[in-house]
């Protein structure tokens, strides 16, 4: 039995170190989503939804949008596409659904609020993307274009580019989705949205901390002025999202990110919740703050850097997701930290799969190169110990 479990250890550890130079994606993806998929049969939605008054939407929407972008990435004629869509047309049901509409407020422009409605929309055009023309529709596509039609209708009169979420609380990110769909709805309905969308984009610029160039985090809903600064968790959203809206802002919020928030600790990269030289503490957005990084921001920003076209950061973030998620993966369905938080594994999902942007910009490196080192020490020990305690066990 020791025999057997140094092995694994030391198997395990040789195939930890591969992946911290080759972090898989759509295999590694289609792995998580068949975990997601039955963790959802099990009620990780309803479980994520008791942590936070998102959490059914979120988990539902993120796995939506990964199961798509893994249709997009797989040839037409692999299986597993087929798994992808239908998973991501599930999903559409069930962000659609009274359940998941029940955790907002109705009487709201938009109906339920920025946060569902956008979250709604960029789930939707993912999945129309995803499936291609040609074939069925895959939702409602006359409820769609209500849909897109409503949400250019708040925007345009809205003093705020930052529309409500909830009464009298607007958050940045939460609009930007939406923002992200309605383009998205664009390209399914002609260009009708265009002007609502370029008007978003210039009332933007208006509104970014003046220290970074960054969105804020939070901004007043009456007029959209920041309230505080901006977030790691945050910018990254909106790093990855506006590449739909506006590839050039999109950039600009990446290198802010980069600039401000990309960070190496104790031989880890990751990206921090708050600026160089601010301390904050976790909250519901940011989860858990471990030597400055936030679970979230480090997530998607792996998805942000791909989509705007550095690989090599991207590939060292989800590295980093390698090292510090604990990944198991069991008669082919993965999962990080034990399966626990299924938004998380979802998360992490969508960010892999983050389709590649051009290389317009050569980044220079943001965190050392050597960073592994120390990683690949820490499991030479342990591998010396596995290998002494196997020894050990064979002796008479």
């Amino acid at each position: 039995m020791v025999v057997a479990a140094s092995a694994a250890a030391v198997l395990g550890l040789a195939v930890l170190n591969r992946r911290l130079y080759e972090p898989d994606r759509v295999d590694t993806a289609v792995a998580q989503l068949r975990f997601l998929a039955k963790s959802l049969e099990e009620g990780g939605a309803e479980r994520m939804q008791s942590a936070f008054p998102e959490g059914y939407v979120f988990t539902w929407a993120l796995y939506g949008l990964a199961s798509a972008q893994v249709a997009r990435a797989l040839p037409p004629g692999d299986a597993r596409r087929g798994e992808a869509l239908r998973a991501a047309r599930a999903a559409v049901a069930q962000v659609g659904s009274e359940r998941a509409k029940a955790s907002f407020e109705r009487e709201m422009e938009p109906e339920y609020g920025a946060f569902y409605a956008s979250w709604s929309l960029y789930l939707r055009g993912a999945v129309l993307r995803a499936s291609g023309a040609g074939g069925p529709a895959p939702f409602d596509l006359g409820e769609y274009e209500r849909d897109c039609d409503r949400f250019a209708a708040a925007l345009s009169g809205s003093a705020s580019p930052f529309l409500a979420s909830y009464p009298e609380a607007a958050w940045p990110a939460d609009t930007a989705v939406g923002v992200a769909g309605l383009a998205a709805c664009g390209s399914a309905f002609g260009d009708r949205y265009r002007p609502v969308i370029a008007r978003w984009v210039r009332a933007v610029r208006g509104r970014r901390d003046p220290g970074l160039g960054a969105i804020p985090h939070a901004a007043r809903s009456a007029d959209g002025m920041p309230l505080g600064g901006a977030r790691g968790e945050s910018l990254a959203l909106l790093s990855y999202v506006l590449v739909d809206v506006d590839p050039v802002l999109a950039r600009e919020q990446y290198e802010a990110l980069r600039r401000g928030f990309v960070d190496y600790a104790w031989g880890v990269p990751g990206v921090r919740e708050y600026p160089h030289g601010v301390d904050g503490r976790g909250d519901i957005d940011s989860g858990p703050i471990v030597l400055g990084f936030g679970g979230p921001a480090t997530v998607v920003g792996a998805g942000a850097a791909i989509a705007n076209g550095d690989e090599e950061l991207g590939a060292t973030l989800l590295a980093a997701a390698e090292v510090l998620g604990f990944p198991v993966e069991i008669a082919g369905r993965r999962r990080y930290a034990g399966g626990y938080l299924p938004v998380g594994d979802a998360f992490l999902a969508w960010a892999r799969t983050a389709p590649p942007a051009p290389r317009h910009v050569r980044y220079p490196p943001a965190v050392p190169r050597w960073w592994r080192l120390p990683v690949h020490a820490l499991s030479l020990v342990l591998g010396a110990l596995a290998l002494r305690a196997a020894l050990a066990a064979r002796s008479p």
